[in-house]
């Protein structure tokens, strides 16, 4: 009970003064509450060979540097569970540096054993008293209690230490991987570059030859034509979806950003969202609510997040069915909704739509980072960007909504 409560005790003081101040003011006090001449904490090595000081008190750095305290018979019997008083330092074999004692003007030595917190001895507490000096029972049994004290703090200074090092690591590792990152970045975004330029002329090349400019074509390479040009489609959609992560990713935004009419933005994706629905037999209901003042944003970027969302709204929605397309203030936010009938998505994808390469199946069209750069995009302007299926109140469907700050100044990034 002795040492839970110490350890209760103990736990606040620790936690607010700090590891290495409670062990100073611990052997400080000791040694100027028992009249000793100093006092110190020493430390079991890992190995169990030799004692180091820890901390210590009333000693010079000479008597300190005087070499390491190897475990011998007498050091074992020290940290064997009871106090040791070695009354008379001058002519007791078990002193290990009696020269440099007399000198520090050391009579007597009180060792007691540090425990830690599951009992096993992980040091010495040490008082060092200038007079010859027998200490009674009942003054060991109160030092002891001390010595508990600063055996809960020294654990509490190994888990520090070791935490440090951990979290020391753990950033070194952070700090490689984000110059790893920004390594890849930068190679991905000089690749998808290069590439995008011949990928988009091989392509053209192809379309001269399938409207039978250089001559007549057969009607199968007609069709491997037309393979080949979706194919390059879709590289094309892949290199500049890679191209935006990077720039994305780069900070490449912040000059694309100005004051922004949000209602110009919306009316053009409520366009360009009837122009990919109608030819699908899919019918746009739009409600844009009230006027909204101007924001520092990327009208290009925000303009990128509708119709992403439209363009994969229409994709899964059928013939006859409908995507609404909300949009309102709420508070100091834009609220922008995008919600669709279609067969919703299913609930063991739902954790995992926004990340990078992600498609439900393969069958799915599209490079798979559509939903990963419009999440990007809206965490970029400070808002957030989340998806509902099926559409609560219903069984079916996809409701994705995002929110934007209505900020009138900002950056992105």
């Amino acid at each position: 009970m002795r040492y839970e409560l110490l350890y209760e005790i103990s736990k606040p003081v620790i936690e607010a003064a700090g590891v290495s101040n409670v062990l100073s003011s611990i052997v400080e006090s000791t040694s100027k509450g028992t009249g000793a001449k100093g006092c110190s904490l020493l430390t079991l090595s890992p190995d169990g060979k030799t004692l180091e000081h820890m901390v210590s008190y009333g000693l010079s750095a000479d008597y300190l540097s005087k070499g390491e305290i190897v475990v011998d018979d007498a050091i074992r019997e020290m940290l064997a569970g009871q106090p040791v008083n070695i009354v008379n330092v001058a002519g007791d074999p078990r002193i290990q540096y009696s020269e440099q004692a007399l000198k520090e003007g050391i009579s007597s030595l009180l060792s007691i054993p540090v425990r830690g917190t599951s009992g096993n001895i992980i040091g010495l507490l040490r008082l060092y008293m200038s007079k010859v000096t027998k200490f009674k029972r009942g003054e060991t049994d109160f030092l002891v209690s001390i010595a508990d004290l600063g055996g809960i703090v020294l654990e509490k200074a190994e888990a520090y230490d070791r935490l440090k090092t951990d979290v020391d690591d753990a950033k070194s590792e952070i700090e490689k991987l984000e110059d790893d990152r920004e390594m890849f970045l930068q190679f991905l975004s000089m690749v998808a570059h290069d590439l995008k330029a011949p990928v988009g002329a091989v392509e053209s090349y192809l379309k001269v030859m399938l409207r039978g400019s250089p001559g007549p074509l057969t009607e199968k390479q007609e069709r491997w034509l037309e393979r080949s040009i979706v194919r390059l489609d879709s590289m094309l959609e892949l290199i500049s979806d890679l191209l935006d992560v990077s720039r994305l990713e780069t900070g490449q935004v912040a000059p694309e950003m100005e004051m922004t009419s949000l209602r110009g933005v919306l009316e053009n994706c409520v366009e360009t969202a009837r122009g990919l629905a109608d030819p699908r037999g899919v019918r746009i209901i739009a409600d844009i609510d009230g006027d909204f003042p101007a924001v520092y944003a990327s009208g290009r970027r925000l303009a990128q997040v509708i119709n992403n969302l439209v363009s994969n709204a229409v994709r899964y929605t059928p013939e006859d069915g409908t995507i609404e397309m909300r949009a309102g203030l709420e508070g100091d936010h834009m609220l922008v909704v995008v919600e669709d009938s279609g067969s919703g998505i299913k609930a063991e994808a739902m954790p995992k739509i926004f990340d990078d390469f992600f498609r439900g199946d393969h069958e799915t069209e599209g490079t798979g980072l559509g939903l990963s750069i419009c999440k990007r995009v809206v965490e970029l302007h400070g808002g957030r960007i989340w998806a509902e299926s099926p559409v609560p109140g219903s069984t079916d469907g996809t409701r994705f909504s995002f929110t934007i700050p209505m900020r009138q100044a900002g950056s992105v990034g």
